[in-house]
């Protein structure tokens, strides 16, 4: 009997040690190749990656304290959510904090468009090629690899970095460090506290802003189009194509400024520096701003 009842207290124990350490998660969709995937999480990792199947797979583990992982919607509208403890009284503001982090592994068509909202949670993005991207985190990295029309993350305290060339790149961070290989028509980047790196091109419209990190920019621009720097205390050095057609303007009140384009001017008396010139035929617009920190313009290839 005393035997009997150590083995039940060890099995028991057993048990509570499995929940604890998460519990599997194993599910299938089928999906249609252009379908909407949202995916929601608090803790932990989501990691989406492409495949030729029209099909979602889910597979990772549940954290401790989560309530389930809810799959609702239909082939054109899926929708993917961990689910915290029930919520009740005056103090269940709380409750999301004490859930241990769950992790998601998603095979997604590759014509997909994706939505990920997160918490705390980093997120990793490979072989889209298809529908717009959409991203919104607090604390947790991003790195997405997908050919988009359009991508947009919203983020506060994390890096973000885009792998593959997109048409239009719409990102925020406050402290983050912003990365951007390729784009071309439109982007849109600021940061607080992150410096930026953006390359691409010919861009239709750009307006890039940082108040304390350095912004670096090689990009083409289209004909007629319009590309805005600002930064307070960052330095600037924008890589300009040698057949630039814009007029071009800059300013730093503090810092120096130096261009491959036009000639810099500074006012007899006070602080500043600035250029004014036009370049080409003069048909876009470049204007840099900056307050205490340097502007190096150069000139590019053709």
């Amino acid at each position: 009997m005393k035997s009997t009842s150590i083995l039940a207290f060890a099995l028991a124990g057993y048990a509570a040690a499995a929940l604890a350490s998460g519990t599997p998660i194993n599910e299938l969709r089928n999906v249609a190749a252009d379908a909407r995937i949202s995916i929601s999480n608090v803790k932990g990792e989501v990691k989406v990656t492409a495949w030729e199947r029209n099909q979602v797979q889910i597979t990772g583990t549940l954290g401790e304290g989560a309530k389930r992982l809810a799959v609702e919607g239909d082939a054109h509208d899926l929708r993917i959510k961990v689910e915290g403890p029930e919520k009740s009284g005056w103090f269940s503001w709380g409750s999301d904090s004490r859930m241990g982090p769950t992790d998601l592994d998603v095979r997604v068509p590759r014509g997909v468009a994706l939505k990920v909202d997160v918490v705390s949670a980093p997120i990793g993005v490979s072989g889209l090629a298809g529908g717009a991207v959409e991203v919104n985190t607090v604390s947790g990295r991003v790195r997405l690899d997908a050919r988009s029309p359009a991508v947009s993350v919203d983020s506060v305290s994390g890096d973000v970095e885009l792998g593959a060339p997109v048409q239009k790149a719409n990102v925020e961070t406050v402290s983050g460090n912003v990365v951007i290989p390729s784009v071309t028509g439109f982007a849109e980047v600021q940061t607080v506290s992150g410096g930026i790196r953006v390359g691409g091109g010919p861009l239709q419209s750009g307006e890039v802003s940082t108040v304390s990190g350095d912004i670096a920019l090689g990009v083409g621009l289209a004909a007629g189009g319009n590309l805005h720097v600002e930064t307070m205390s960052g330095d600037v050095r924008l890589d300009l194509p040698a057949d630039l057609s814009a007029q071009l303007s800059a300013e730093t009140f503090s810092g120096s400024l130096q261009s491959d384009f036009g000639s810099t001017q500074r006012p007899e008396h006070g602080p500043g520096t600035h250029l004014d010139a036009r370049v080409g035929a003069g048909q876009g617009r470049v204007t840099v701003e900056t307050f205490s920190g340097d502007i190096r313009i150069r000139k590019g290839g053709g």
